[in-house]
């Protein structure tokens, strides 16, 4: 074997400029590393253990992968063929997403360029130890050894060789392991956008190889498998066995959309693998055996070259705009997560800044808030309830108007009404003024007979107004709930969820905390008033008693009018006038004067009630919950606050976590390699539109025998159809 750089003769199918540099698009995507965020078309070759998929791979790329009967490929290989003036071969290894950020930086150092290809073998064993793959450790990885071979006569391909597919587990080989390249295996074949080398070997029969089932689970109608059969010279020249396999090569025992390949692995007992050497024993046995009737263009390691070169060419371009979109969108999610996490903060003073721009449109929203604008896209819809809860002015203002209505309905302890009835909160006049008569006679003082104890007033609208108490405190949680879950939502628009969260701990939530021991204290002073003597200047107390004591007056007159017409079959006479005048004007003198007193206060308690009442369900609103929970949150958290904030509490938070420092490292690292990959794809289109527009040729002045093709113009210039290339 010549020890020099391996160099095939060129592939003249391809060599239109354009179809190169758009495979070479895919290829920068690759090693810009845009294959860890998005799929890239690529060629994948899977096969059960010892099916020769390394042989292939060997055959293909030139170089001499260890291919002994009792190994196999304990992890992906990406072979990266180059066409490119210098020839230069270089390894390196791309570390598996569950290594440790040590782990990958080990991993990422392994890089060597080589001289010739004797160098290869020796570089492949120390790969797979850098890896951890010895006698004694893991058997399989999840890294990937990156090979980029190029070379001025090299085929524009990107194959990947995964570890075969096992059947059962061994000795050497436990559950963990079959379960480990089961699934790496499938994560690759499962990718639409790459195209399947299904290897085949002729020394099994094909239905019991699991890799044409696993190729059929991800692609079931065969839109993107190619199958190829390897190791043909083991089976018995006309057997029923190779009959079958030649069946299978026409495409007719599984059939694929992109068709079956038949090639012929070099000898083991050989020795070392020469190219040239492999080549010629191949092209002798396919010149003498059964399968020398197969198309010369599907059998063969040179034919398989051009073809997969047109395979991967049409996938490309296939998928192309797709992937061009794909980028865009995976670009602005990086943009919007990072946006999102905000700025750097490494420092107290970025920390700070960070703080002081999110709390001005904090302040911001909690006035638009509490004032009513809501024209700022965070309010949303106001039809859903997202957007009610958001518009904190309506809340509140739906709250006080059902805390006035449930005061006037709910906030005495009991009803007066007509006439009697079970509910235990309903009382008669009567009954009223029975039980006031009864804490009368059991409050006496040192008053003048027929006047009242002046307290009693008090104790009787302190119990009758009790449920003021229970019913406030409800109203002000009611409103305290409403202000937390603004703040919440601000927070989950403005901040990032652990940034938001520590604000809320650290900070917010404490003052939140003390506003609502604010307006408790603010509406025990006003509940305050009710343990002392009714006080009011409010004429309305006046005409409400002067209007209670004329209807006492009317039904008592009422009464004896209806009393004297009945008596007298419903006719008056002058007689009568005395009893009249008596009735409307009754002596002040009350046998009992202790009733008589029993009404007033009943009358009077009644009145004061109205009056502290309307006072009562303007001053909750007024003087409790807009004072103490509503206008602090316009100051609580303001760029004034955070200036003059103590460094621990701005560290407390807004320090990102390690998590998050390894977030937004990831995400600028994903964002810089998706905006290369969309500038290469930009740049490529932008020239595949300049091509486009290009004046053609008239065409009585094209060479002889030769027309516009019209496809050329819709591939951009790509040059021919690939389909037409590589044919006899």
């Amino acid at each position: 074997m010549v020890s020099s750089l391996i160099d095939f003769e060129p592939v003249q199918s391809l060599g239109s400029a354009s179809q190169i540099e758009l495979l070479d698009v895919v290829d920068k995507l690759r090693a810009q590393g845009l294959s860890d965020f998005t799929a890239l078309p690529q060629l994948i070759v899977c096969g059960d253990q010892s099916s020769g998929k390394s042989s292939v791979l060997q055959a293909i790329s030139g170089l001499s992968f260890p291919r002994k009967d009792n190994l196999c490929t304990r992890f992906a290989t990406e072979v990266i063929l180059r066409r490119v003036p210098k020839t230069g071969i270089s390894v390196s290894i791309v570390p598996g997403h569950d290594r440790s950020a040590t782990d990958r930086e080990h991993l990422s150092a392994f890089r060597s360029a080589l001289l010739n290809t004797d160098q290869f073998a020796s570089l492949f064993e120390d790969a797979k130890k850098v890896m951890g793959l010895t006698e004694h450790g893991s058997a399989f990885s999840k890294d990937i050894l990156r090979v980029e071979i190029s070379g001025p006569s090299q085929p524009q391909l990107t194959i990947v060789d995964l570890p075969g597919l096992i059947h059962s587990e061994s000795k050497s080989q436990t559950a963990q392991d079959v379960d480990l390249v089961t699934v790496l295996v499938r994560s690759y074949m499962k990718n639409p956008r790459s195209i399947i080398l299904a290897v085949v070997s002729a020394k099994n029969d094909f239905p019991n190889q699991i890799v044409l089932k696993r190729a059929r689970e991800v692609d079931p109608e065969g839109l993107r498998t190619l199958g190829i059969i390897t190791k043909p010279d083991t089976l018995p020249g006309g057997s029923d066995s190779e009959m079958v396999f030649l069946s299978l090569a026409r495409n007719e025992q599984v059939e694929f959309k992109l068709g079956w390949h038949v090639v012929k692995n070099q000898d083991l007992g050989k020795g070392d693998f020469d190219p040239e050497e492999r080549d010629k024993e191949e092209m002798e046995y396919f010149e003498t055996s059964s399968f020398k009737t197969l198309p010369v263009t599907t059998r063969g390691v040179s034919r398989l070259r051009q073809r997969l070169s047109k395979v991967l060419f049409n996938q490309i371009r296939r998928q192309l705009p797709n992937l061009i979109l794909e980028i865009e969108q995976g670009s602005a999610s990086c943009e919007a997560a990072l946006e999102k996490l905000g700025p750097a903060r490494a420092t107290i003073e970025e920390q700070r800044k960070l703080l002081i721009d999110l709390s001005e449109e904090f302040q911001n929203l909690c006035r638009d808030a509490i004032n009513g604008p809501y024209d700022n896209p965070f309010f949303g819809d106001v039809l859903t309830a997202a957007g009610k809860e958001k518009r904190l002015r309506a809340v509140v203002r739906n709250m006080q108007i059902d805390f006035a209505e449930i005061i006037r309905t709910q906030g005495s302890k009991w009803d007066i009404v007509e006439q009697c009835s079970s509910n235990e909160r309903h009382r008669t006049r009567e009954e009223a003024v029975a039980e006031i008569l009864n804490l009368l006679k059991h409050s006496r003082g040192k008053e003048l007979p027929g006047l009242p104890n002046p307290l009693l007033v008090t104790e009787v609208f302190r119990e009758y107004s009790s449920p003021w108490s229970h019913l406030a405190r409800t109203h002000i949680q009611q409103i305290f709930r409403a202000v937390k879950i603004l703040i919440e939502r601000i927070l989950e628009y403005l901040a990032e969820p652990v940034l938001g969260d520590a604000l809320l701990r650290v900070w917010l939530d404490p003052l939140m905390d003390e506003c609502l021991r604010n307006a408790c204290a603010k509406l025990d002073e006003l509940l305050a008033v009710r343990e002392k003597h009714p006080i009011t200047t409010n004429h309305y107390f006046q005409e409400t008693v002067h209007k209670m004591r004329r209807k006492r007056r009317e039904l008592s007159l009422g009464k004896k009018l209806s009393t004297l017409l009945i008596s007298n079959a419903g006719k008056l006479y002058d007689i009568h006038i005395p009893a009249i005048i008596s009735a409307a004007y009754p002596e002040e003198t009350n046998p009992d004067m202790d009733e008589e007193a029993a009404e007033d206060v009943f009358d009077n308690t009644n009145a004061f009630y109205k009056v502290a009442m309307k006072l009562f369900i303007d001053n909750v609103p007024t003087v409790v919950t807009e004072v103490t929970l509503l206008i602090p949150l316009l100051s609580m958290f303001c760029p004034k606050v955070v200036y003059n904030m103590d460094p621990k509490i701005v560290e407390r938070i807004a320090a990102e976590s390690e998590e998050k420092r390894s977030e937004r490292e990831e995400l600028t690292r994903k964002l810089n390699i998706l905006t290369e990959g969309r500038t290469t794809c930009r740049l490529y289109a932008k020239r595949a539109s300049t091509a486009m527009e290009e004046p053609s040729k008239p065409v009585d002045a094209a060479e002889p025998g030769k027309s516009e093709n019209p496809e050329d113009k819709v591939n951009g210039n790509l040059g021919p159809d690939p389909e037409e290339i590589a044919s006899d």
